[in-house]
């Protein structure tokens, strides 16, 4: 990295270079689990620097970065809290995604290329419900998110994107 690299640049060096290197050097599709994991959090960041609860005392109601995220991703928001349960808590929290059972309902997670960057339920029986997304396309959604909105992008890395200079 540069001495004086911009936000953007800093950003495409930590995150977007690293993921299309994962993409290129697994070319059966295993990097794709450590892109879904890094797009999750870029996910997070981005929506809570969107809706302004990035710091613990703005996130006294814990919903609004969901709703934002739910409503600009085109899924309902009820879908997109299971999601998050199931995807993000899992693989943040214990190195993979989980199953989750609600309401008489298990909800199990499924990665493939055939599936669309946004989460989809599929019914499998009346009592399990699959949640299907394609890592890379939603990793690709997420960084497009940031390229698009520099001004979210400067707010969201201000005080979180340190120079480190590589010689």
């Amino acid at each position: 990295m540069k001495k004086g690299a911009t936000f953007l640049e800093r950003f495409e060096g930590w995150f977007c270079e690293p993921i299309e290197k994962l993409r290129t050097c697994c070319p059966e599709g295993n990097g794709g689990y450590l892109a879904m994991s890094a797009a999750l959090y870029l996910c997070e960041r981005y929506y809570r620097t969107v809706t302004n609860t990035h710091e613990w005392e703005a996130r006294k109601d814990g919903n609004s970065f969901l709703q934002a995220a739910a409503g600009d991703l085109n899924v309902d928001p009820e879908d997109f809290r299971i999601f998050w349960t199931v995807y993000r808590h899992g693989i943040q929290h214990q190195g993979m995604p989980r199953r989750m059972e609600e309401k008489g309902i298990t909800y199990i997670w499924q990665m493939s290329n055939d599936f669309p960057a946004i989460p989809t339920f599929v019914q499998i029986n009346p009592i399990t419900k699959a949640i299907r997304i394609e890592p890379w396309k939603f990793a690709e959604l997420i960084i497009s998110k940031y390229r698009n909105n520099p001004d979210v992008l400067q707010k969201a890395t201000e005080h979180a994107f340190g120079e480190v200079i590589l010689y």
